[in-house]
């Protein structure tokens, strides 16, 4: 019992519950706590990424805890989240499911009286926020639980979390493509030296899109099966984004739908945003291994922390089938200078991102790169169109 104990009393393992449970009262409450909200995930998490140092301790060998509850209690609160806030949306005494009236029976608290004061800047605010929160964990344990293909339940439930954010098709290309082509120009989601973060978003979307549609139809000709079924997972991921729509038009009728889809690609840019800052930049050759070197590692506490590991990138595509509890720091990694939190804001101000990564990406060419690579290096450098790159050649051979 006391083994047991102390696997769920582990900072870590505090940290997320009491932010979920902070943000269940938030968006509950609705109305000005949006406003703080809005600046606990904007403010209060960066400060803490910067503030709070590296963690670069290896395995934390409690995965009973994190395998088996944290990585679905979570999910629970997204959709508790979505749910709530489509029922803001709505007008008069409408209540979606019950909720409202359940709550003034059994606790006295009056949402239909929130409701009423709640302003347009607070539902705006909100929808921040909770596009903010599907993207930083839904999306987080959605990709997570993808990976592991041995459990249809894990699949299932990741494959909802990403729907929040009109991405179940994620799990097809991420899982299939991405982790087989990174790094070369066959995959859409490694960012590209001297490109935005404004560019990359929808290239990288559509192309993802597109390159999850043809590994799909490949797996059903190889099954023998008719693309235009259910068995094909793109109609079903679909379905799945549409059936949370249907929820907010429940609520606030084609006004809900319209800021659901809002608040969704919203939510999808910020995915977008974290594949950007991941390998931009980075080359490998086609065919090879992927190594720890073709990822920008971070060992941030707090990122590491919120976003159950996922900044340990390096050892994450080293080795793709390893649960985030059993990821490693990879001090030897090429690392990003600050935390995923604070980097993705970085990223919106490309001359600040540009200033802050392109020296590290030359620095990669110098120290990680190997003889097969500097021919992609080069070329890279001369599609750039950005003088740091131009200017520089690569290292000899």
């Amino acid at each position: 019992m006391r083994a047991f104990l102390s696997s769920m009393v582990t900072p870590r393992a505090l940290a997320l519950s009491a932010l979920a449970l902070s943000f269940f009262f938030m968006m509950t409450l609705g109305g000005p706590f949006y406003y703080l909200a809005a600046f606990v995930i904007t403010s209060v998490f960066s400060l803490l990424d910067m503030v709070g140092g590296q963690d670069n301790s290896d395995n934390d060998g409690k995965p009973w805890y994190y395998a088996n509850i944290q990585a679905y209690q979570i999910p629970f609160a997204m959709l508790w989240f979505g749910l709530i806030y489509a029922w803001y949306l709505g007008t008069g005494m409408s209540d979606l499911f019950g909720v409202g009236g359940f709550l003034k029976t059994h606790t006295g608290f009056d949402m239909f009286a929130i409701r009423a004061r709640t302003t347009a800047p607070e539902l705006i605010t909100g929808g921040y926020c909770l596009a903010t929160i599907w993207a930083g964990f839904g999306t987080t344990i959605g990709h997570e639980l993808t990976h592991r293909t041995w459990s249809k339940v894990a699949i299932i439930t990741g494959r909802w979390m990403l729907a929040l954010t009109s991405d179940a098709s994620f799990s097809i290309e991420h899982v299939y493509g991405h982790h087989l082509t990174l790094g070369t120009p066959a995959d859409p989601a490694t960012a590209r030296r001297g490109e935005s973060v404004y560019h990359f978003i929808p290239r990288s979307t559509f192309g993802q899109i597109i390159s999850a549609w043809h590994i799909e139809t490949g797996r059903l000709a190889r099954k023998g099966q008719s693309i235009w079924s259910l068995h094909n997972r793109m109609f079903t991921g679909w379905a799945m984004t549409l059936a949370y729509a249907g929820v907010f038009y429940m609520a606030a009728g084609w006004k809900g739908v319209i800021i659901f889809f809002a608040i969704s690609w919203f939510g999808k840019c910020y995915l977008e945003a974290i594949n950007y800052i991941e390998h931009y930049g980075i080359v490998r050759v086609a065919g090879t291994q992927v190594e720890p070197r073709h990822s920008w590692n971070c060992n941030q506490r707090v990122s590491s922390w919120l976003l159950f590991n996922l900044p340990r990138h390096s050892h994450h595509h080293a080795m793709g089938d390893k649960p985030y509890w059993e990821l490693n720091c990879y001090p030897d990694a090429p690392m990003m200078p600050h935390g995923y939190l604070t980097m993705i804001y970085i990223a919106l101000i490309p001359p600040l991102f540009r200033k802050i990564m392109h020296p590290r990406v030359l620095d990669w060419d110098r120290r990680y790169a190997v003889p097969a690579e500097y021919p992609l290096i080069v070329e890279a450098n001369r599609r750039s169109n950005t003088a740091d790159f131009i200017n520089n050649v690569a290292p000899a051979e």
